[in-house]
């Protein structure tokens, strides 16, 4: 779980600038971006449910194309903890409702207004109000899944950490498997790095909302992947959160999605054919 001795400020740096050796950052978002517009202008999904006060404190539902109480992936997008947002990752939808799923990606409050802390609690808050409000959209409490990419990688991860589901009066297993992408699992490294102007991170704070050092008390089927043009950091963050779990009792598929960059590997969430999209499908069906 130690930064490797090795790296510089500046070689650290650049390990967690997602952004290095990939041209088309924009041509690729634009792609998620017009194809999630395009899902929510079908008018299938419930857009913008109150999950809590704040205005970023959102979630859509765009629900199973079949009958019968269905089984949810909740989404958390990236952008680490600064920005980002749902309204570009309704593009998967329309694949997981085919396969009789829902579809629920969320908004949370973002950094330097909202501490890390305040980001954790809201992703917990979406899913205990999905969670009570599951019947009155077509949706299985006790079917609840939970993925996300690179900050939402992480914020997956304190998802299935222990010791928070009493405080908001859900059951300790109500995230039935869980998907991270491209995430970030152990928070020290952020304290080294120009994201630390953001965050604020302390000691305690670090070490309290690393998933890395909270793996679940109960065995979760999950998925830890990444892209095989990310750097080593992002490689090893992800080797070491799959370890965690597996020590846990996890049953975990860890996938290095060949090919891939930090922000193209989201494309397999929707490809049947891939390692990462036939795994979050399988995923669901085991849980």
């Amino acid at each position: 779980m130690a930064i490797r001795p090795h790296y510089s400020a500046e070689a650290l740096e650049r390990q967690y600038d997602v952004a290095i050796g990939v041209d088309d950052v924009d041509a690729i978002q634009d792609g998620y971006r017009r194809a999630s517009d395009e899902v929510a202008a079908s008018g299938h999904g419930v857009l913008d449910l109150e999950y809590g006060p704040d205005p970023l404190q959102r979630l859509d539902l765009f629900p199973a194309q079949y009958g019968g109480p269905s089984p949810v992936m909740v989404y958390i997008h990236g952008g680490y903890w600064k920005g980002g947002e749902k309204a570009g990752r309704r593009f998967p939808a329309p694949f997981y409702n085919d396969s009789g799923i829902a579809w629920a990606p969320i908004n949370y409050r973002l950094s330097p207004s909202c501490a890390m802390d305040g980001i954790v609690a809201d992703v917990r808050a979406a899913l205990a109000w999905l969670y009570r409000n599951a019947a009155d959209y077509g949706i299985d409490p006790d079917r609840i899944h939970v993925a996300g990419h690179s900050a939402g990688g992480h914020l997956t991860g304190m998802a299935l950490a222990p010791g928070w589901h009493a405080e908001y009066g859900v059951p300790e297993d109500i995230v039935k498997g869980a998907c991270a992408t491209s995430g970030i699992f152990d928070l020290e490294p952020m304290r080294r790095t120009s994201h630390q102007d953001n965050l604020a991170l302390d000691d305690a704070t670090a070490a309290r909302n690393s998933p890395v050092r909270h793996p679940p008390a109960a065995p979760v089927p999950a998925v830890v992947a990444w892209g095989t043009r990310e750097s080593d950091e992002f490689r090893r963050q992800s080797e070491d959160y799959a370890a965690a779990l597996e020590a846990a009792g996890c049953s975990v598929s860890l996938i290095a999605a060949e090919g891939h960059d930090h922000f193209s590997i989201m494309g397999d969430m929707v490809r049947p054919d891939t390692p990462l999209g036939s795994a979050m499908l399988n995923l669901v069906r085991r849980g």
